[in-house]
């Protein structure tokens, strides 16, 4: 008696146990956000919040470049966290002036690589590449270790260098670096 109770309630639970739907956002379609919609603020502890008019508020907003190279001032992801997107924003410049002002320092924290402008030495020890260079923030140097895994170029003559810690370098174009400059780059790549 005890098992038939049993086996009637292991089937009535799995036959009233509603299937989840899939909702809008798991049909892996692209959601488009109006600029004029979207309110940036900064919270009591500094992070970014996202107001989308008469919707929703979002607490903290991850933002991410979707064309990082190719279009870094447009197709902005904003997310709820690392992995819910809420939707793309095509065109930032849309946005209030306060807005554009908390987004952009949001990428500017995401992706803040400095552009070398001077390369002074670059010395090999032990398989480890020790960099001295001119950036827009002042000289500094860092390691970087296998040039071939952390030298990326992209074409016609843009270089990004990742160091130990993983800090990212931009250097638009080697060509136009001075001569002592560009004969490191040609000597270690």
């Amino acid at each position: 008696m005890e098992n038939e109770n049993t086996e009637k309630q292991n089937t009535t639970t799995t036959e009233d146990t509603p299937k989840p739907e899939l909702s809008e956002s798991d049909d892996f379609t692209p959601r488009y956000l109006d600029a004029a919609e979207l309110t940036f603020t900064r919270s009591e502890v500094g992070t970014a919040r996202l107001e989308i008019q008469d919707k929703v508020c979002h607490l903290r907003v991850v933002v991410r470049q979707l064309m990082p190279l190719s279009n870094p001032e447009a197709y902005i992801s904003l997310a709820a966290d690392e992995d819910t997107e809420i939707g793309i924003l095509v065109n930032p410049s849309d946005l209030a002036p306060e807005s554009l002002k908390i987004l952009r320092e949001e990428l500017d924290k995401r992706y803040f690589t400095p552009t070398i402008q001077k390369i002074y030495r670059v010395k090999e020890h032990f398989g480890i590449h020790e960099w001295e260079v001119e950036t827009e923030r002042g000289r500094i140097t860092f390691s970087v270790r296998g040039l071939n895994q952390n030298i990326k170029q992209v074409p016609p003559a843009r270089l990004f260098v990742t160091d130990v810690r993983g800090n990212r370098y931009d250097i638009p174009d080697y060509r136009e670096l001075d001569a002592e400059s560009y004969q490191h780059i040609q000597r270690h790549l």
